[in-house]
This record gives structure tokens, C-alpha cells and sequence, in this order.
């Protein structure tokens, strides 16, 4: 083992479990969230329309999530975090669907300005209180000195409103190697360089 891998600690991302916001109790299972709602802290809806679960289904972490249609197919986007030019950075998020429409769900999360990535979940029996969250990830190297995280549903279905879920999002510095474990690797490479050379001269 070369040595340990350093990882950052906490994620960049502001309220990425959804749980802070203006939430209306009037409507204590979902609150269907219009373009250009800002009801949840750290999140705007750029387009269409979601729906922020509270009770309707279990989330994967802490008490409410996200289905990405609302009324039809919606997107989010998550206010600005600061990133080094040049650093590679890893996204994760668990992503499930809604269980009223037992067809697969797609989404797309992607850097706003930057390169999207289609993740699909296979309905498969799920209900709303065994949702089968998975854990999805992909990873961007940051161009800028501040980034903004998107998700939209994807769906050719007209009126879609059963989308994909949406939990835990974070994003963290991607794993750097620790100096040491650079220099033992280097070690390692020229020991077996000087290997390689004392054999062939042996053989010669």
C-alpha cells in the first residue's frame, strides 16, 4: 500500500439534502415548486416545475428530496461555490423515481456553462417507503473561480409529473495523493528501474 489518500472533509454545496426552505405545511406531503421559485435555501427552479417531497416517500438522507417534474419535466440549480481553476472536483448524489409510474427515470446534472450527464434509474418494484436510492457520481475540472451544480429531469413522455429523485447532493475536492505517497511512489519506480537494469546486465 502506497499511502493514504487525502480527501476533503466537507462538501461545497449549500442545503444539498433539501431540508431548509420555505416549506408550506399546508400541503404536508409535497409542495410543487414553479419556475423561478427560490422556496428552497441554496436553489432556484430555472424551469418547468418540481416537486419537493417532504412525507410523500422515504428519503435517502434526512427528511426531504426532490422529484425533478413537478407538473411536467423541471430544473434546478444551485447557487455559486468556489472553485480552484484547474482542480478537478467530484460530484455525488443518490437518485431513485418517483414509484407512482413504474417506467425508468433519467436525469441530468451537469456544471451550469459546462458538460452534461445523463444518469438513468431502473424502476424495479420500488414503493415509496423502498425507494432503492443509488448513489450516482461524475467529476468536472473547475474553469472558473465559482461553479454552478444543475439537475433537470429528462423525459420524451408529454406531462411528464412522475420524474427522477433527488437526495444528498455534495461535492468535495477530488482525491489528491498525500506528498508522501508521491515520494514513496517515485521511490518504488526508480527501485524497480535499478531491478530491471541489474537484471538484464546479469543476463547479458
Amino acid at each position: 500500500m502506497l499511502g493514504v489518500v487525502g480527501i476533503a472533509q466537507a462538501t461545497l454545496i449549500t442545503n444539498g439534502s433539501f431540508e431548509s426552505g420555505n416549506y408550506n405545511s399546508s400541503s404536508p406531503s409535497y409542495n410543487t415548486l414553479p419556475a423561478n421559485s427560490a422556496a428552497i435555501d441554496g436553489w432556484i427552479v430555472t424551469s418547468g416545475s418540481i416537486d419537493w417531497i417532504n412525507s410523500y416517500w422515504k428519503p435517502s438522507n434526512g427528511f426531504r428530496s426532490l422529484d425533478l417534474a413537478g407538473n411536467a419535466n423541471g430544473t434546478i440549480v444551485g447557487n455559486s461555490f468556489a472553485t480552484t481553476i484547474g482542480q478537478s472536483y467530484l460530484v455525488q448524489f443518490d437518485m431513485a423515481g418517483n414509484p407512482d409510474k413504474s417506467y425508468d427515470k433519467k436525469l441530468i446534472g451537469g456544471i451550469v456553462g459546462g458538460v452534461n450527464q445523463t444518469f438513468t434509474f431502473d424502476q424495479n418494484g420500488q414503493t415509496s417507503t423502498n425507494m432503492g436510492w443509488q448513489t450516482m457520481s461524475f467529476s468536472f475540472e473547475a474553469t472558473s473561480n465559482s461553479t454552478q451544480l444543475s439537475f433537470s429531469n429528462f423525459s420524451n413522455i408529454p406531462g411528464d409529473a412522475w420524474g427522477a429523485a433527488l437526495d444528498n447532493v455534495r461535492v468535495d475536492a477530488a482525491p489528491v495523493p498525500e506528498p508522501g505517497t508521491i515520494a514513496l511512489f517515485g521511490i518504488g519506480m526508480l527501485g524497480m528501474a535499478i531491478y530491471g537494469k541489474r537484471r538484464m546486465n546479469k543476463e547479458a
